[in-house]
Order: C-alpha cells, then sequence, then structure tokens
C-alpha cells in the first residue's frame, strides 16, 4: 500500500478517534456536569485508553472547549444569516428586474383592488417563503422561539423600502448588500443589551 494512502488512513482514524471522545465527553458532560465529569469515565465512555485521550485533549478543560466548539450553534447560525442575505438580496435584485411591474403595483395598489391583492399576495407568499426557514432554525434550537411571521415580513418589508428608497433617492441612502448584510445580522443578534443574570 503506497505512503499516501497509508497516511491517509491514519489521518481518518485519528479524526474518528478524536470524534469519538468529543461524542463521549458530551455525553457525560450532560450526564454529570462538568465538575462532576471524570476524564476516567470520558475515556471508558469511548473505549480508549487515558494515554490517548491525553493525546488528542491535554486536561478537561481543554475537552469541554472543543465539545463546545464542535457542537456549538454559531457554525449554524452563520450559515442562517448567510442564507437569509442572499433572499433578502434576490428578492430586492428581483424588484430591480421587474421595475415595471413594481411601479403598476405601487400607482394602481391604492385604487385597485385586485392589483392590491396580487402584490400583497406575492409579498405574502414570499414572507411564507421565510417564515418556513426559520421555523425549521427554531424547531433545531438554533433560533429562540418567536413570531417568525413578523421576522420573515420585516426583512421583506425592510428590502421593499429599501428598494423603493434607492429608486426615489439612488443608493446614496444605502448600498444594497452592505444594507441587507447589517439588517440581517440585526435582526438574527438582536440589538438589545441583555444584562447578564
Amino acid at each position: 500500500m503506497p505512503e499516501t494512502i497509508k497516511a491517509d488512513n491514519r489521518k481518518m482514524q485519528a479524526e474518528k478517534r478524536r470524534r469519538e471522545i468529543l461524542d463521549a465527553a458530551l455525553k457525560i458532560f450532560a450526564e454529570q456536569g462538568y465538575q462532576g465529569a471524570t476524564i476516567s469515565q470520558i475515556s471508558e465512555t469511548a473505549g480508549t485508553s487515558l494515554g490517548l485521550l491525553y493525546h488528542y485533549f491535554p486536561n478537561k478543560k481543554a475537552l469541554m472547549e472543543a465539545v463546545i466548539a464542535e457542537n456549538s450553534f454559531l457554525p449554524m447560525l452563520k450559515n442562517i444569516q448567510t442564507v437569509l442575505t442572499k433572499l433578502c438580496l434576490e428578492f430586492y435584485r428581483l424588484l430591480e428586474n421587474k421595475k415595471k411591474l413594481v411601479s403598476v403595483f405601487l400607482r394602481e395598489g391604492t385604487s385597485n383592488p385586485t392589483v392590491r391583492q396580487v402584490w400583497f399576495g406575492m409579498l405574502a407568499q414570499g414572507a411564507l417563503s421565510f417564515k418556513i426557514f426559520l421555523d425549521q432554525y427554531v424547531e433545531r434550537g438554533v433560533l429562540k422561539a418567536h413570531s417568525t411571521d413578523i421576522s420573515a415580513r420585516s426583512l421583506m418589508s425592510a428590502t421593499v423600502m429599501l428598494y423603493l428608497t434607492n429608486e426615489a433617492f439612488g443608493e446614496g441612502f444605502a448600498k444594497p448588500a452592505e444594507f441587507i448584510t447589517q439588517m440581517v445580522a440585526n435582526q438574527l443578534s438582536g440589538i438589545e443589551i441583555r444584562q447578564k443574570e
């Protein structure tokens, strides 16, 4: 067997073993708490020797930090932020590409019930897509429980207002990519300073 294949196999085995140790540590920390958990318990649960465990993690603190880093919601939250930002930007670009249709909606929407109904129906469908996306992450425990309908409509409404403002005054008000990126970040993280309990 060539050396590169052997090295790749060893690397895969090492990563598998590391993952097993982290899974065992998560289980023990969840059951016993950090203070109650011992390296011996974690080693036994992982089915490995103490020496091998210490090869991967020098102490319990390093192991706990790795467990948190590997199982954190932050990567998923970043993914949500990226997807929502792309969705809002795509919606903004759609409004730009359908400029004449938007003009019809704006001109006729106040006096023509059919046009108003179609416009609101389109916005409701878009907001429903955002809501369904947000609901999935609330169910997974990545986002806190909240009115995802309001969050969805807020994102849609802010994007429409950005488009209308830029149409009326030019992009001097806000560059779409910068504005939408920050708007989504604010929506996800909130802007309230939380008091330590």
